[in-house]
């Protein structure tokens, strides 16, 4: 027994010194963090990218090792759920110091951060996906996607009305900020349509809708880590449930699987191929930056995806380019996603008005009944045009329901489904559009 029992600790001993956290041991790790730490502490860390890296680094990767630790919780997004809620809520708490919310929050959305990592992650995964794939899916994905819109409105409007809450309100308020593609390409110009419709002033809707968006989003990674753990089972709840990635269920391209080089932190790819990825994505945004000053009514983003898509669908770049794309795409994956989470959760969640709905049942239960239906009806419409119910769930429904662009990316996260960006890049673009338009229109007959 005494035998075993030293057996047992020199393995554990053996496994922990092999552990990394972003590719460095645990000892350098913990004395870089250490560093980082105590210079957010002490409030001395200057606003910029390179304070921004190292704060959201060192928690991000912290926080998804211990979170990927955890038993059974890893197995429903656990290193990305505790990304995306320990800062807000330590926050909240005064645990963390208020400077490192504003240097999170200006990192992401001033500094660019957003627009280098999210631009990387849809031109890489447009660009390594399968041709034939991507021109059989890309058509058929916009009904599942009305689907999950449709199933929201009108189950969601119903259960409002039976419970008191009102069916207009329930549709403006709830439906329509979670539906709508996030803060600044929903929820804003809706409390502009809104205020022009039904009088009042901007900011007041803008103060009603905001609370629906972040706690809806919450919902959606949440049910997105419950996807992926149900997606994992051994015996599937049902035939053609998850694809494992994979939302075409004629796709017959196997998944891509990390290497061990990447679980542990370290990409084998050349420094050449990830230049060239930085270079091309970059092209392709400047491009699209470009279209949506001639055509700002699509969002930048869209005319990236479009654009992406086309280089592919029209094999104009070589196989080495869109491999480098690929490469770049991997290195975001590995090391910044959980920076990302960071940033979105300091910088961008309020706890305070998190609480406020929490402590309202029925406010609650329509935030939570919005998504889940936005989530059936996207996944079992998705059934019938042949995707997997897990992946149509996730890019045609939880793309619609969580908080834009940085909703896509803790979505995609927590249900290990990154390659996914691409679709749930149209839900929250050219869907949320969509939903403006819908609510536009009932505003005028029910506002």
């Amino acid at each position: 027994m005494s035998i075993q029992t030293e057996t047992n600790v020199g393995v554990s001993k053996v496994r922990l010194k092999d552990e990394k956290i972003l590719g460095l041991q645990l000892p350098l790790f913990f004395g870089v963090a250490f560093i980082v730490i105590l210079g957010m502490y002490l409030e001395i860390l200057p606003s910029n990218i390179a304070s921004g890296l190292a704060v959201t680094m060192i928690l991000g990767g912290l926080l998804n090792w211990i979170g990927d630790k955890i038993p059974v919780f890893n197995t429903f997004g656990g290193g990305p759920l505790l990304c995306i809620l320990i800062p807000a809520l330590f926050l909240y708490w005064g645990w963390i110091p208020e400077s490192a919310g504003v240097l999170a929050d200006s990192f992401y959305n001033d500094m660019g951060f957003a627009e280098v990592a999210v631009t990387g992650i849809i031109v890489g995964s447009l660009l390594s996906m399968d041709r034939n794939m991507l021109m059989k899916s890309g058509v058929r994905f916009f009904i599942p996607l009305v689907a999950g819109v449709a199933s929201a409105l009108l189950v969601g409007g119903l259960v409002g009305h039976l419970i008191g809450f009102g069916f207009a309100e329930t549709i403006f308020f709830v439906v329509g900020p979670i539906m709508g593609g996030g803060m600044a390409a929903g929820a804003v110009p809706m409390s502009e349509i809104y205020a022009s419709t039904g009088g009042g002033d901007a900011g007041d809707y803008l103060a009603k809708l905001a609370p629906a968006v972040m706690v809806g989003n919450m919902i959606c990674i949440i049910l997105a880590g419950i996807l992926n753990g149900l997606g994992k089972r051994k015996k599937p709840l049902f035939n053609n449930f998850s694809g494992d990635g994979k939302i075409l269920r004629s796709d017959t391209s196997k998944p891509k699987v990390a290497s061990e080089e990447k679980k542990q932190g370290l990409i084998p790819s050349s420094l050449s191929n990830i230049s060239i990825g930085i270079l091309i994505a970059s092209g392709i945004f400047v491009f699209g930056q470009i279209l949506n000053e001639l055509v700002p009514s699509l969002h930048s983003y869209v005319w990236i995806i479009l654009a992406a898509a086309f280089l592919k669908l029209f094999n104009i770049l070589p196989a080495s380019v869109e491999k480098a794309s690929e490469d770049w795409y991997d290195f975001i994956s590995m090391a910044w996603v959980p920076a990302i989470l960071v940033t979105i959760s300091a910088g961008m969640i309020d706890f305070n008005s998190v609480l406020e709905i929490v402590t309202n049942p029925s406010y609650l239960s329509l935030t939570l009944i919005t998504v889940v239906m936005a989530v059936l009806g996207a996944g079992l419409v998705g059934l019938l045009v042949g995707f997997y119910f897990v992946e149509s769930s996730i890019a045609a429904g939880l793309g619609m329901a969580d908080m834009g662009g940085s909703g896509d990316v803790a979505v995609l996260s927590a249900s290990g489904r990154m390659g996914l960006m691409p679709f749930l890049q149209i839900s929250s673009r050219i869907g949320g559009a969509f939903m403006l338009i819908v609510l536009s229109v009932l505003a005028s007959f029910l506002l």
